[in-house]
């Protein structure tokens, strides 16, 4: 009889900007977030603007269309939020 090892391994250091808004908003709605308070998430997801500044270089400030606020105290539990049933993904 042979033995087999499997593993599974993830990357997670970009994980935080690949939050896809749209899929985010239905989990929310999922668990029960719904009327003024999603509407609220809604807008703290939305219409996010960045720009980056190197050596006194400044680029075009770009709109996010995905991706959660990294460094706030939210971004971790809307993370948690989307990631949530990730293992239902698989049947073994």
């Amino acid at each position: 009889m042979e033995n087999f090892c499997s593993g599974v391994f993830l990357d997670f250091r970009k994980a935080y900007d690949k939050v896809n808004h749209d899929i985010l908003l239905s989990k929310l709605d999922h668990y029960g977030i719904r009327g003024n308070v999603k509407e609220w998430f809604v807008s703290y997801l939305n219409d996010k603007r960045q720009f980056t500044s190197i050596e006194n270089t400044n680029f075009e400030e770009e709109t996010m269309s995905c991706g959660v606020p990294q460094g706030s105290v939210l971004g971790p539990l809307l993370f948690l939020t989307y990631i949530n049933g990730i293992s239902n993904c698989s049947n073994v």
